[in-house]
């Protein structure tokens, strides 16, 4: 299975064009580099349950409304983005509003896939006060705390 371009854009950085026909497939095991920017949080209108961190249509978890999710400063973060290439560790900017995007380094040829950052929050333990961190996923998760092995409920 190939990823691609959402929107269907050819990125072009520094001269280099990428195409959906040269973006390497998954089993080509893509280098992968996480973006700097994350989406905001948002909160479903219908449940007010927490929706993914994603930009565009975004489904809810818990009741399936779809929302319609857009945020300018995050694009605009996207498109400067500047991004260490993980061959030759030459500099290149983005250039596309959209995560997951295929770069290619001008330098040295590389392509890698450059992915949305991993949002994490923190929670306390209610019996030990232990902070953990986790990646939020809409609606409710029991944990357990590696600390005193209390279960406790945590809703997002």
């Amino acid at each position: 299975m190939a990823f691609s371009l959402l929107g269907h854009h050819d990125v072009v950085e520094r001269g280099v064009e990428m195409t959906e026909q040269n973006i390497p497939t998954v089993d080509d095991d893509p280098i992968t580099v996480e973006s700097r920017h994350a989406p905001p949080t948002v909160h479903c209108p219908n449940c007010d349950s927490m929706m993914p961190h994603k930009l565009g249509e975004i489904s809810c978890a818990v009741c399936s409304s779809v929302v319609r999710v857009d945020h300018k400063p995050t694009r605009r973060d996207w498109v400067t983005e500047k991004v260490s290439c993980p061959s030759c560790s030459e500099i290149l900017i983005a250039g596309i509003d959209e995560r997951p995007c295929g770069l290619k380094c001008s330098s040295c040829s590389t392509i890698f896939k450059l992915i949305s950052k991993e949002v994490k929050v923190e929670v306390s333990c209610p019996s030990c006060e232990r902070t953990l961190r986790l990646k939020p996923r809409p609606g409710s998760r029991n944990l357990t705390c590696p600390a005193c092995d209390e279960t406790f409920l945590v809703t997002f």
